[in-house]
């Protein structure tokens, strides 16, 4: 795998996903049982802005500079905003687990899964001292079979895989149909890229073949989805959203496209690809 996260760190995607994260683990969190957080494709948890590797496109400028550099209504952009001081911005940007572990309370459980060995010991430097907290070297997908259902029956499962191949697309359906049926309860965040050719529509269109219900789609866009530039937008695919996160989240969904895509390129949208009554 030759995927390197940190070439991308704290774009628009980063932060569209982060703040759907953190937005869905604040809900989580509002009843006082212990919740279990699942990543399956964790990468290294806190990334240098000033390294080789994110100078070289320097992506975090159009992304999270943007947020950090402005002074946002929503509370879930708030949030996200306060997230970042918390772990070393403006010269650090946090990863998926760092922000998830952020508020986590005693009795959360945070199992976090990464393939690449160098990132999962940068990953576990990161978080050590972390109570409730465990690093795992190992296929993320295989981990659905090891880690669910958790012994908690609340909490969240994240999957962020690097979609190399376009095979990642089926294997994520599977994985999605896979552990809902061994925790049909959990709330799973599946994170895609948006880029012309197709794949996303076929995506969609897999996913209701598939006849999982409760699909919530959060798209965010900087571009025209059929723009051959690379990646145009970033998508969040919630199955079994906390009650009315669709209606909440328009707001800050709307905000956060136009603090990320002044120019009003792309485009933002909030809808169901499947429900109860389907």
């Amino acid at each position: 795998m030759n995927y390197r996260h940190a070439f991308h760190a704290g774009n628009f995607a980063d932060v569209h996903k982060h703040v759907v994260l953190l937005a869905l683990l604040e809900r989580l969190r509002r009843k006082p049982k212990p919740i279990f957080h699942l990543d399956t494709h964790a990468g290294r948890g806190s990334y240098d802005l000033q390294s080789a590797d994110a100078s070289r496109g320097r992506e975090w400028r159009d992304g999270v500079a943007r947020i950090a550099q402005s002074a946002p209504q929503c509370e879930d952009l708030l949030r996200y905003r306060s997230a970042l001081t918390a772990h070393g911005w403006p010269r650090r940007y946090p990863g998926s687990p760092l922000l998830a572990v952020h508020d986590a309370r005693a009795g959360d459980r945070c199992v976090f899964v990464e393939q690449q060995i160098v990132e999962a010991q940068a990953l576990e430097n990161a978080l050590h001292g972390r109570r409730g907290v465990s690093v795992v070297c190992g296929d993320g997908y295989a981990a659905l079979r090891t880690y669910l259902p958790p012994r908690e029956n609340r909490g969240l499962v994240l999957i962020d895989p690097p979609y190399e191949s376009q095979r990642e697309f089926e294997q994520v359906v599977q994985a999605l149909r896979f552990g809902l049926g061994r925790w049909p309860n959990g709330v799973y965040a599946l994170w895609h890229p948006i880029k012309s050719g197709g794949e996303v529509a076929r995506l969609h269109a897999a996913l209701r073949r598939s006849e999982l219900r409760k699909l919530l789609l959060l798209e965010l866009s900087v571009r025209p989805e059929d723009s051959p530039l690379g990646l145009n937008g970033s998508g969040m695919l919630v199955v079994n959203p906390p009650w009315r996160f669709d209606e909440e989240m328009r707001m800050t969904m709307q905000e956060l496209h136009r603090l990320l895509d002044p120019a009003g390129a792309g485009a933002t949208r909030v809808e169901w690809l499947a429900r109860d009554d389907g």
